[in-house]
């Protein structure tokens, strides 16, 4: 029998082999450190502690101040006596080694990460690249809709916590738009906020450049002990607020509740606190010594009640805190309900005169409004770049269509959701009238009014007609349409038919998702399926390696923009070895198309000279591959070894070259110049796919093969406010209904209240 001492030894030794090394970043504990306890108390001053936090807290700080002499009360000095010396000396006098290179696999909520084990020396990255790490990696840190905080947040807390060089970027990450939901966190952020800055380790002040409020759980109901969110002390100390937008739950989607009072308004000292100065303010400390210039604000007719009307909004758009406004909502904005002896008040003109006073708007946004109507739209300003139409009932394909050609030469982006009276009969003028456009979404899912019967079905006719051929932008970088319906199954084909039609002046193209509804059977819809799905995934999905992208710590818009080379095509000498197996037309034949190769593996284009080799024609291998067959792709011939095999090469290219000469053009991006950017990735050119010829005159297939995402979905089923699916019917409960065992019959294991 082996005694208890020899026991309780093995399990030491063998509980010590298993653990792993504890790497930490926490700093040693040095006198001058400016990371202390105080300082680690304030990071977490307006969140609530947890058990969790705290025990982490507790144990970093020992991890800062350790004492030879001080350990845990549970652990014996048989226990001590028993650990093996060459761990004890390495935790006293090294640090923890890395983990050698291996394979390891992190699984995410959303993908599957690999590395190889190595962990890099974070803290010694500039403060910038670890901002932007810890903006990338805990966006978003509340949810858009509801406000409630996401597990980000307490993430960022624990990346403060680390070492000193994780503090300053995870708290500006936390602070630049900080969560304020539930409301306790709102009223603590204030009394912060309030606190003298020189007795702070950080300057929260400055931090903050963003406040998303919601009124129904921040600040319409009082705090018991601390009584309501006073704004003014929360807005009146931030030198760098950019974005104020305050919300209601009762604005938003199903937008049942539209008819319904908010007690809650606009308070006059909201708008104060943008122009408060301290007078005692220090522009070296970073105090606030200007008014604040707002970029975005978001009007609500009912907070903004009679104080705030339609006709006083230019006012507040003149003053000094509103003037540089570049982005603007305005929601539940209707039509007013006259009398037959009322005088029409135009509130159109009115809202349109408020709008003309912001020079610097290119943001516009109207959601749940009647007064979005053919008397608005067409005194709205012309320099808009980005436009949201949400749930708005007046807007219709014809005044709409109208507007795109007068409105829309600057739009980027094109939002249209849930307006019921909107279909897509606008599409053949937006190429024409968006020359610009990169963001093209539309969401068809409409709400029903009334809870108590179904009134969201659309208000048009049709959805679109088979003679109403889409014109799509080239400059289109997302198509978003969901839940398209109330059409035919020919206009659904057309509508396809124009997505791959344009490919080739789609170059900008990345991603690509619809879904429609065909009212058909189910086996006519099963082959419309599989036809159309596999056409767009073979023409638009990458089949490439993405490029490598390269983050820059600048925005965009300050990158200068590269100028584009014309490139000439230019002959090749067909004597030459090096180009017997690829022919360019000579300028006998200037009709003739030229088309881009195909290969998988493409050649590097490291130089203007050798960019010129695009639009070279490649000869498929009809010889070894069966014709008509659309999923061919084209090759390149290797050169022949001998002069005469060379020769019998180009002459049956140059057959093939009469015979295809001027036949199905892909696109202008063929022509005897073409642009390419000078920056541009090696795989991030469109393919040209070359088919044989099949007996109907079907030739040749452009393939795109740029859309990092292809989603499409094609089905029946009912548009909803809510799309239950399989995940919404299974759950995880047990059953109740095993198989029964004999010995125990379940009585006494308190399952069940009988």
């Amino acid at each position: 029998m082996v005694p208890a001492a020899s026991r309780r030894s093995l399990r030491a030794t063998n509980r010590s082999t298993r653990s792993k090394p504890t790497i930490s970043y926490a700093d040693p504990s040095s006198d001058d450190s400016n990371f202390d306890d105080d300082s680690e108390t304030e990071i977490i001053a307006h969140q609530r502690p947890t058990r969790q936090n705290t025990r982490s807290r507790e144990q970093s700080s020992k991890r800062r101040r350790p004492s030879p002499q001080s350990f845990d009360s549970d652990t014996s000095a048989d226990e001590l006596q028993r650990q093996p010396t060459k761990k004890r000396k390495a935790s006293k006098n090294s640090s923890p080694r890395a983990p050698k290179a291996q394979k390891v696999v992190a699984h995410s909520s959303t993908h599957q990460v690999i590395y190889d084990g190595v962990i890099p020396d974070w803290q010694s990255l500039p403060y910038q690249i670890l901002l932007q790490i810890f903006e990338y990696a805990s966006h978003p840190i509340y949810d858009e809709h509801t406000f409630q905080p996401s597990p980000s947040g307490k993430w960022l807390l624990q990346m403060a916590c680390v070492c000193k060089a994780f503090t300053e970027p995870s708290l500006t990450a936390l602070y630049t738009s900080p969560p304020l939901v539930p409301m306790i966190q709102a009223h603590r952020l204030v009394d912060l906020l309030m606190e003298d800055p020189t007795r702070l380790a950080f300057g929260y002040r400055q931090k903050i450049q963003s406040l998303q409020i919601d009124i129904g759980q921040v600040a319409a109901y009082s705090l018991p002990g601390s009584g309501h969110l006073g704004l003014f002390d929360l807005i009146k100390y931030l030198p760098r607020l950019t974005d104020l937008e305050l919300y209601h739950q009762k604005d938003m989607s199903p937008y049942r509740t539209l008819d319904e009072h908010i007690k809650w308004t606009y308070p006059e000292k909201m708008f104060e606190a943008l122009e408060y100065i301290d007078p005692a303010a220090d522009a070296s400390k970073g105090d606030k010594t200007s008014v604040c210039k707002l970029k975005s604000w978001r009007w609500s007719s009912r907070l903004a009640g009679k104080k705030f009307s339609v006709e006083k909004i230019k006012e507040i758009h003149l003053k000094p805190s509103f003037l540089a406004l570049r982005k603007v909502a305005f929601v539940n904005y209707q039509v007013p309900t006259l009398a037959a002896d009322e005088e029409d008040p135009k509130h159109e003109n009115i809202l349109a005169d408020s709008l003309k006073v912001l020079k610097n708007l290119d943001h516009l946004i109207f959601e749940s409004s009647t007064l979005v109507n053919p008397k608005l739209l067409p005194l709205l300003p012309r320099s808009l770049r980005h436009l949201e139409l949400i749930n708005c009932w007046e807007v219709v394909a014809d005044g709409f269509a109208e507007f795109l050609l007068t409105h829309g030469s600057q739009l980027r982006t094109l939002t249209l959701n849930h307006n019921q009276s909107l279909s897509l009969t606008f599409l053949p003028i937006l190429g024409e009238a968006c020359p610009k456009l990169q963001v093209f979404k539309m969401n068809l899912v409409y709400y029903n009014l009334h809870a108590t019967y179904r009134d969201s079905e659309p208000q048009y006719d049709q959805l679109l007609l088979a003679e109403q051929v889409p014109v799509w932008p080239s400059t289109l970088q997302t198509i978003d349409l969901t839940n398209l319906r109330k059409w035919e199954t020919e206009a659904a084909e057309m509508f396809f038919q124009s997505l791959i039609d344009s490919a080739a002046t789609l170059p900008e193209l990345r991603r690509l998702k619809i879904q429609a509804i065909l009212n058909i059977g189910w086996r006519d819809r099963a082959s419309f399926r599989d036809k159309w799905i596999g056409s767009l995934e073979r023409v638009f999905k990458r089949v490439s390696a993405p490029p490598k992208t390269h983050t820059s710590i600048r925005p965009m818009e300050e990158l200068k923009p590269i100028a584009k080379v014309e490139v000439p095509i230019r002959s090749i000498d067909i004597k030459s070895p090096a180009n017997r197996t690829a022919v360019v037309l000579s300028e006998k034949k200037p009709e003739t198309t030229e088309s881009i190769s195909s290969s998988r593996t493409r050649r590097s284009q490291r130089s203007c000279a050798n960019k010129s080799k695009q639009g070279i024609y490649v000869e498929s291998s009809s010889s070894e591959t069966e014709a008509g067959d659309p999923d061919t792709e084209a090759t390149f011939a290797p050169p022949a070894p001998r002069e005469s095999k060379g020769r019998t090469c180009l002459i049956r290219e140059l057959k093939i070259l009469e015979q295809t000469a001027g036949i199905d053009s892909p696109s202008p991006l063929l022509t005897p110049t073409t642009s390419f950017n000078s920056n541009s990735s090696d795989d991030d050119h469109p393919l040209l796919q070359d088919l044989n010829r099949d007996k109907k005159g079907k030739g040749k297939e452009f393939i795109h093969g740029m859309c990092d995402v292809v989603e499409l979905r094609i089905d029946n089923l009912r548009p909803t406010e809510h799309q239950f699916t399989e995940r919404d019917i299974l759950g995880s409960e047990e059953s109740g209904d095993e198989d029964w065992d004999e010995g125990n019959d379940g009585v006494d294991d308190g399952k069940y209240a009988w």
